[in-house]
């Protein structure tokens, strides 16, 4: 028998979402908070094979930041910074959490690589919980205002198999939504992109750390907006 084709899973269909925050140029005030991830970067459009899906566009430099449960300690959450690197014949996803700068977890997938995080903070709670987890929203890609804003990044249009979403500003929303709000001004300077994984930079903050006196497990004010740390 000739092999079934593969249902196209993917349609295209319309979404409000918050207003976001803009510059006169028109392009979005970053670093910007969109629910409980923080974006510091955008990235750029690789019009390369595996740098998107139907479903999802992998921006190379595309910077993140977010909340979750620590895999060293069990009384505290930290920050996660996740960035999608070029990893020549594709994206690799990138993941340093905040307790361990020097560790970083890298992988193929967003999926493979918040899996290990996720497997080893159930562990040291002894949780039976199950370890399977969607790393493209992990990564905040499945998110409606980052997926519109990263659909504006040039060339996103251009991309054969990705299924384009119509996005509508400032709609009526309906039920639960993302808050999209810009993060602090004194947060701006601090909140650079951090890229691939170098030693040096990673000594760089922990030394910081260390000069300002913040415990193992606290979040660096660069990577989290205070205002919702307490969230």
């Amino acid at each position: 028998k000739p092999k079934r084709l593969k249902a196209h899973t993917v349609t295209t269909k319309s979404f409000s979402i918050p207003t976001v925050p803009r510059d006169k140029s028109g392009k979005p005030m970053l670093p910007l908070n969109v629910g409980i991830m923080t974006v510091i970067s955008l990235g750029e459009v690789c019009m390369r094979e595996h740098f998107h899906t139907e479903r999802y566009i992998f921006p190379v430099g595309y910077e993140v930041t977010r909340r979750y449960l620590s895999t060293i300690d069990p009384a505290h959450e930290v920050v996660y910074h996740c960035t999608i690197l070029d990893g020549g014949d594709g994206p690799k996803f990138q993941i340093v959490p905040s307790d361990t700068l020097d560790r970083p977890v890298i992988a193929g997938t967003a999926t493979g690589a918040w899996s290990s995080i996720v497997k080893q903070a159930n562990a040291i709670r002894n949780r039976q919980h199950s370890n399977s987890v969607s790393g493209p929203d992990f990564f905040g890609l499945g998110q409606n205002t980052i997926k519109h804003l990263i659909q504006e990044l040039p060339n996103a249009n251009r991309l054969r198999d990705y299924v384009w979403q119509n996005f509508v500003e400032g709609g009526p929303l309906g039920g639960r939504h993302a808050a999209v709000i810009p993060a602090l001004p004194e947060d701006y300077d601090a909140a650079h992109p951090i890229g691939p994984y170098y030693p040096s930079v990673y000594e760089k903050m922990k030394r910081q750390k260390q000069a300002d006196g913040a415990g193992a497990a606290d979040a660096p004010r660069s990577y989290y907006p205070p205002h919702l740390t307490g969230q």
